[in-house]
């Protein structure tokens, strides 16, 4: 597993699947980067920056969501005391108001 339990508040998560997905993000950034620095049409511009922001945000939900999973997961699994469930119920609180 890529990360440690410890880096994910103690709840076991791999997010490496997301990689191949931020490196074609970078690549999309260079495009950017490239598209501006030969003087492209700042409409061109703006329509590849949105499309560099909503594939992050496609990675940063889905990120959350495996997140959440794997809160529910070892909640539900795991006998847990009820800080350590509180303290995981208040992580989705968390995660679900940054994302709305």
């Amino acid at each position: 597993m890529a990360g440690s339990e410890t880096a994910h508040g103690g709840v076991p998560v791999d997010h490496s699947h997301q990689v191949p997905r931020l490196r074609r993000i970078e690549g999309q950034v260079r495009g950017v980067q490239q598209m501006i620095e030969s003087g492209r049409y700042c409409v061109d511009v703006a329509h590849q920056i949105d499309a560099v922001i909503a594939a992050l945000r496609r990675v940063q939900s889905d990120m959350i969501r495996d997140h959440m999973y794997s809160i529910v997961s070892t909640s539900l699994t795991g006998d847990l005391p009820e800080a350590e469930r509180q303290r995981l119920a208040d992580e989705i609180g968390s995660l679900i108001a940054r994302v709305v």
